[in-house]
């Protein structure tokens, strides 16, 4: 394996050397993750998740695995496997048993089983749509009811007070969980794209989980990185296989499980605003299509080729840019997440911040033509004597 996978190590040594530093108490003490539980649980992930793709990839096409493409919506041209997603899952699941305890997880644990389980047939079959929310349902009922993960609170997002859930709480939580799903699985349309974002986005929960005093959740952030980190050896551009729905529908239901866990703690550091903007660009380019959709009189289910990878690639950029930008695009909502958890950013901030980059991306969405008109100008034009026509493809 690459020697890039180890560049995530300094950083495990890094967060247990600051945390060491900073706790004073013994209780505070006991929170503090070393340096070799964060390496191993990454390693442990890394290696199953590898060896497992590539054993799954020589007995694909025997298990009935592979997607074929169709010459309409499938970018791809030649036929490839749809394990990369068991993969993940097995690699991630397999450091969880060995290093978080059981018990206080079985739950989500239970969940995962379920989503990546339902996604495999559907990736060999082709479920109903009513079956999959069905699953999606009882998955997020086993967290609820084994882990009390629970969407109680919105935050304070205008000013005007905490926004509770009430006697809602229940049916709004499977209804988050449930459009977070989905939001990550249309975004499975290019080689890189799902995984690099997904990537992005664990490394983001597990830091703010880091700040919240949540290190289990941070072992578990960890896991998926580690799993993730091997899929993309497999699926950047070009790709020999891709993640499936077994994939990314478990990863959408985990990073949903995060975007409530690390927010809804009592005390806790994290806003759920924060946990959105984390998320910002699969649920607004999700909540954007949808809509359009509704208005054009289709159902919001409708298949088509409006999502922002197909919109940014019909602008002529090659396929590696426009996963790299989606990627950086999700690397800076993070980020400002993550920064503006540590200077206590109030809830409302971060949602205005949300707020004003949904508005601009929605708007845009109207003003393609005028998008696509002015890249045409820019690609003609030479700055410092580099040809924009070179860098915007």
């Amino acid at each position: 394996m690459s020697p890039f996978y180890l560049i995530p190590v300094p950083l495990f040594a890094l967060l247990s050397f600051e945390a060491l530093s900073a706790k004073t108490t013994a209780e505070e003490a006991a929170l503090t993750i070393p340096f070799t539980q964060y390496t191993g649980i990454y390693l442990v992930a890394l290696a199953v998740s590898y060896v497992m793709i590539m054993f799954l990839s020589s007995h694909a096409e025997k298990l009935g695995f592979i997607d074929h493409p169709d010459g309409k919506r499938k970018i791809h041209t030649v036929a490839k496997p749809l394990i990369g997603g068991i993969g993940i899952i097995t690699g991630a699941l397999m450091a969880m048993l060995l290093f978080v305890p059981f018990w206080q997880n079985v739950g989500l644990i239970i969940a995962v089983l379920m989503i990546v389980v339902m996604g495999a047939i559907d990736d060999r079959h082709d479920v109903s749509f009513k079956i999959r929310f069905l699953v999606q349902t009882g998955a997020t009922v086993s967290i609820m009811y084994f882990g009390g993960t629970v969407l109680d609170s919105f935050g304070d997002l205008m000013g005007w007070g905490v926004i509770q859930t009430g006697f809602l709480a229940v049916p709004v939580t499977i209804f988050c969980i449930i459009g977070v799903i989905n939001a990550v699985n249309m975004t499975d349309g290019l080689d890189g794209l799902a995984g690099g974002s997904s990537l992005v986005a664990f490394i983001a929960f597990g830091m703010l989980a880091w700040l919240n005093n949540q290190p289990e959740l941070t072992f578990i952030s960890v896991a998926f990185v580690g799993g993730l980190a091997a899929f993309l050896r497999f699926n950047w551009y070009p790709s020999k296989l891709f993640m499936g729905d077994a994939g990314s529908m478990s990863l959408g239901f985990v990073l949903a499980f995060f975007a409530i866990e690390v927010t809804q703690k009592a005390g806790g550091a994290v806003s759920p605003a924060a946990a959105l903007l984390v998320l910002a660009l699969p649920v607004t380019d999700t909540i954007t299509v949808m809509v359009k959709r509704v208005l054009k009189g289709q159902s919001p289910f409708h298949p088509d080729k409006t999502h922002l990878h197909h919109i940014i690639k019909a602008m002529g950029f090659n396929h590696r840019k426009v996963v790299v930008v989606i990627i950086a695009a999700t690397t800076i909502s993070s980020s400002v997440a993550v920064f503006g958890t540590l200077m206590h950013f109030p809830d409302y901030l971060f949602f205005t911040i949300y707020l004003f980059c949904f508005t601009l991306y929605f708007v845009a969405s109207y003003k393609l033509r005028a998008i696509y008109r002015l890249l045409i100008r820019l690609r003609q034009q030479k700055v410092f004597n580099i040809e924009l026509g070179e860098v915007l493809r």
